[in-house]
């Protein structure tokens, strides 16, 4: 399936670990604190949707035996693949794909059900997500909030981002765009990067309001069991209220994480 996005990142999945690096594990710190919140074990097999490159599955693989990775996109799959041999990656379109079997975790990251920009392929996320659920499977997710862009202080027209690491030199200029009526984000963004031509991306967003998450998960089949707009599991009104300086993505704060079980 061709995908509705273009992205240099992907293109070159090498690049995507090299402009976020998670040296502090932050997403795998934020799933073991759900381990000792929401179960009464730590899972022994696990299904991200999503995945990207697998750098997230290759923490996780350090305390879940067995990993599983789908991804839309081949250049990600072969990148994860030859890079992290040890886990399960997969090619497949998060709408539909079926692996013939449940995991004990599911987590879809990065966005993922972000990019699902109508009703009908949000719910066909969810049902994905429950085909590989079995009773009390633990699914976390993350998608970007409406209250954030379109309520709140979270939306800039116009972001701009350096990187600089021994490998890799870049700036970029993301443009934003907001159809409030469709709840769609769009960005384009141009990379400049030294002995190169400029690369434009392109991407939608659909966002979700908090409400509307829980609606969507709950008719999918789960319990909800938290909802938060930070990783350190904070009670807060849902707002997404900015406290850093935007990362290169320019989506720091202004994201919902949900946690629900399959009933």
């Amino acid at each position: 399936m061709k995908p509705g996005f273009r992205s240099l990142l992907y293109t070159e999945p090498r690049l995507y670990d090299l402009v976020f690096p998670d040296a502090d594990d932050i997403g795998g710190r934020m799933c073991g604190a759900a381990f000792r919140r929401y179960s009464s074990a730590v899972p022994t097999s696990a299904l991200d949707i999503g995945c990207g490159t697998g750098r997230f599955l290759e923490g996780l693989a350090a305390s879940v035996a067995e990993c599983w990775g789908v991804d839309l996109l081949e250049s990600n799959v072969a990148y994860a693949r030859s890079v992290r041999p040890h886990l399960h990656v997969v090619q497949g379109d998060m709408r539909e794909v079926r692996l013939g079997r449940t995991f004990d975790l599911i987590t879809s990251f990065g966005n993922a059900l972000s990019y699902a920009l109508v009703d009908v392929d949000l719910a066909r996320t969810v049902a994905t997500y429950a085909a590989h659920a079995h009773r009390r499977t633990l699914l976390i997710l993350d998608v970007l909030n409406a209250r954030s862009y379109l309520d709140g202080d979270g939306f800039q027209e116009r972001i701009e981002g350096r990187v600089d690491t021994p490998e890799f030199q870049a700036t970029s200029v993301a443009l934003h765009v907001l159809d409030r009526d469709a709840r769609l984000l769009k960005r384009t963004r141009i990379w400049r990067i030294p002995g190169r031509p400029d690369v434009e991306d392109y991407a939608e967003y659909r966002l979700l309001y908090p409400d509307e998450l829980g609606r969507l998960v709950e008719a999918g089949g789960f319990e909800m069991l938290g909802l938060f707009d930070n990783r350190e599991f904070r009670s807060s009104d849902l707002a997404g209220t900015i406290t850093a300086a935007p990362d290169i993505a320019g989506m720091r704060g202004r994201k919902l994480y949900a946690f629900a079980r399959r009933r």
